[in-house]
């Protein structure tokens, strides 16, 4: 059974449902296997499209599960694809994916502690949030329909 935390679950349901456009222009379903347990995972998360490039940062330790090339499996705007995930260790990199995300998505700011002033996020607070473990995730499509 694949693990979902109760807060989870019903973002996932309706993106993994015909009901998607609700959410998935600006989420999807990541799910992975545990690198060391094999359990495997699904969670709904933010992310930016930049063409076969997708951008997702999070603050969860699920993130370290990414240190070394990993497949995953999306549920991407009502369609299953498959991918590579890797994060990425250098700060300003980091940084500039959260920052892409915020600017894209400026709600996210909140979840993600960072100001939005004048549509530009705080780049103090996005230096911040780097520093406190939350990391740019890299997704290539390798196949499916989306």
């Amino acid at each position: 059974m694949t693990k979902t935390s109760l807060l989870n679950r019903a973002p996932r349901a309706i993106l993994s449902s015909p009901l998607h456009p609700l959410m998935s222009k600006k989420r999807l379903v990541l799910c992975w296997s545990g690198r060391r347990t094999g359990t495997p995972y699904a969670t709904p998360v933010n992310y930016l499209q930049r063409g076969r490039e997708l951008l997702i940062t999070t603050d969860s330790g699920w993130w370290q599960n990414f240190e070394q090339p990993t497949p995953v499996t999306l549920r991407l705007r009502g369609h299953r694809v498959h991918g590579t995930a890797l994060a990425v260790r250098d700060p300003e990199l980091a940084a500039e994916g959260l920052a892409a995300l915020i600017a894209d998505h400026p709600p996210y700011g909140r979840w993600a502690h960072v100001r939005v002033i004048d549509g530009i996020p705080d780049p103090d607070e996005v230096r911040a949030e780097i520093a406190r473990g939350r990391v740019r995730v890299e997704l290539s499509d390798q196949g499916g329909g989306a």
